[in-house]
């Protein structure tokens, strides 16, 4: 198994974990925020649009970039 593929592997993880958290905070009760009501506390500044365009750009750099 390369590094590349423990990589990809790594992502897969912590996509199915946010996965999860968000069918815990949407099906149940729990203090757990949604990832809408996250994402829009995150843009209400400035700060945190500017840090969702670095996200984005990290994003695009190594996943589409390839």
């Amino acid at each position: 198994m390369s590094s590349h593929d423990v990589t990809i592997t790594g992502y897969l993880i912590v996509l199915a974990m946010l996965v999860a958290l968000q069918l815990i905070a949407t099906r149940t009760r729990s203090r757990i925020p949604s990832l809408g009501e996250t994402l829009s506390r995150v843009m209400s500044t400035r700060t945190g649009r500017v840090g969702m365009l670095v996200a984005w750009a990290w994003l695009g750099l190594h996943f589409f970039a390839m």
